[in-house]
């Protein structure tokens, strides 16, 4: 797309990347995941970034090779055709757009606790979420580099005080809190690591807006390997913390688990101090996916695979405005289907969902590495030690979320032979 602008330097790429992964995450699946795994959790975070580090280094190679806007349907048409490509994006866009309902919720878990008695408002989650939602959506169409300043902002403004707040909290770390370190059995690892695949759903950031990304040949693979490093650093080291500072059955129930943690272990101030951070990270994690959301379909309605309209460019931002505004919609509808759930609730089902429509895409992106490097044996390794990673992440999902998901992906399937339809009579 020529009509887009090569602003997105490598730091703004690394913010993207960065505030992508450590966003509402990090700041809410503790509680989810001292349910379903205990301390066992620790593990499932290595074990997932173990996973996605050839998840990373296949997109960091794929990016590079491909540096078209769209990312996995890039990969996943050249190598496997039309059909392939479509369901790929399909499965991606619903990912980015229905997950930023579960962004939205996610900040919104931790702002409403700053201004005493709003958390007592009626209906204040979905007011706050829809309020997030679309002045961020302004400012991605008001232009990439605006977007790109406030990443890099929250990169700093999240990532220092995070680690900091974890560290100054290290010496609260009880023993006992690890034990029993597998309440549910080793057989919790599987799902645990689909629920972090959340967290780690982001490290792909640096292909989807590749086209606005100066000199991307070196841009992007530098980009998401800083991004998955630094990500990877808070998680695992924030991980460990929390889960020694909190008792399991305080953990497990908490709406903001790392100011329970932060309040325990330096104070009212660290709680405060965390409950800011978190926010700053949920809006850098919100604008960083709405970023996405706008620039997946562009490539394949460009192509004729996709809503034709969700190509087009501002004249004067030069941002696909009616992909941000539609990916918005959905989001914001999203958010009307999640009113009957508590906010703890409708986090989990959004989490659940949006994992399993982006790992089909990583899923393709590695088996299209696979086809299309063939005199490459090292990044044909590469590509099956990140497929196999992508599959134990899918198989811990679980059978309803993913018969769900799986329905959602062949939905699409009538939309294929309809754009293919109007296409051919074009």
């Amino acid at each position: 797309m020529s009509e887009l602008k090569r602003s997105l330097t490598l730091l703004g790429v690394v913010a993207l990347v960065v505030g992508n992964m450590v966003g509402t995450s990090i700041y809410t699946l503790p509680a989810n995941l001292a349910s379903t795994a205990g301390a066992l959790a620790i593990v499932a975070w290595v074990l997932t970034a173990f996973g996605y580090w050839f998840v990373a280094l296949v997109y960091a190679r794929m990016g590079t090779l491909f540096p078209r806007t769209g990312g996995p349907y890039v990969y996943a048409r050249e190598a496997f055709g039309d059909y392939v490509g479509f369901l790929t994006v399909w499965s991606y866009w619903f990912s980015s757009t229905f997950g930023n309902a579960g962004i939205a919720l996610g900040v919104v878990g931790y702002a409403k606790y700053v201004l005493p008695g709003l958390a007592d408002v009626s209906g204040i989650d979905f007011t706050l979420s829809l309020v997030l939602l679309w002045s961020l959506t302004l400012l991605n169409v008001l232009g990439v580099k605006q977007s790109a300043r406030l990443q890099i902002g929250i990169l700093f403004l999240n990532l220092v005080p995070l680690l900091l707040l974890s560290a100054l909290c290290a010496p609260h770390v009880s023993s006992s809190n690890f034990a029993p370190f597998a309440p549910n059995g080793w057989s919790a690892l599987p799902a645990a690591a689909a629920m972090i695949v959340w967290a780690y759903s982001g490290v792909e950031s640096a292909t989807v807006p590749a086209e606005e990304v100066a000199n991307p040949g070196v841009t992007i693979r530098r980009g998401t390997l800083i991004g998955f490093a630094l990500g990877t650093l808070a998680f695992v080291g924030t991980a460990i913390v929390v889960t020694g500072v909190l008792p399991r059955g305080e953990l497990s129930v908490s709406e903001e688990p790392l100011a329970l943690m932060a309040s325990r272990g330096i104070g009212p101030a660290g709680e405060w101090l965390m409950r800011a951070a978190a926010i700053l990270a949920g809006l850098g994690t919100l604008n960083g996916w709405i970023l996405m959301a706008g620039r997946i379909p562009v490539a394949a309605a460009e192509d004729g695979l996709f809503f034709r309209g969700l190509a087009r460019v501002h004249p004067r931002f030069r941002t696909p405005a009616v992909a941000l505004v539609v990916g918005s919609l959905v989001a914001s509808a999203t958010l009307c289907f999640c009113l009957s759930k508590s906010l703890l609730g409708a986090f989990q089902y959004i989490v659940g969902l949006a994992v399993l429509t982006t790992l089909v895409p990583h899923l393709v992106a590695a088996a299209a590495q696979w086809k299309l490097v063939r005199g490459d044996a090292r990044a044909r390794i590469v590509a099956l030690c990140a497929a196999l990673a992508v599959l134990f992440f899918i198989a811990g999902c679980g059978l309803e979320v993913g018969l769900v998901g799986l329905g959602v992906i062949l939905a699409g399937t009538p939309l294929y032979f309809w754009f293919r339809r109007a296409r051919l009579s074009a």
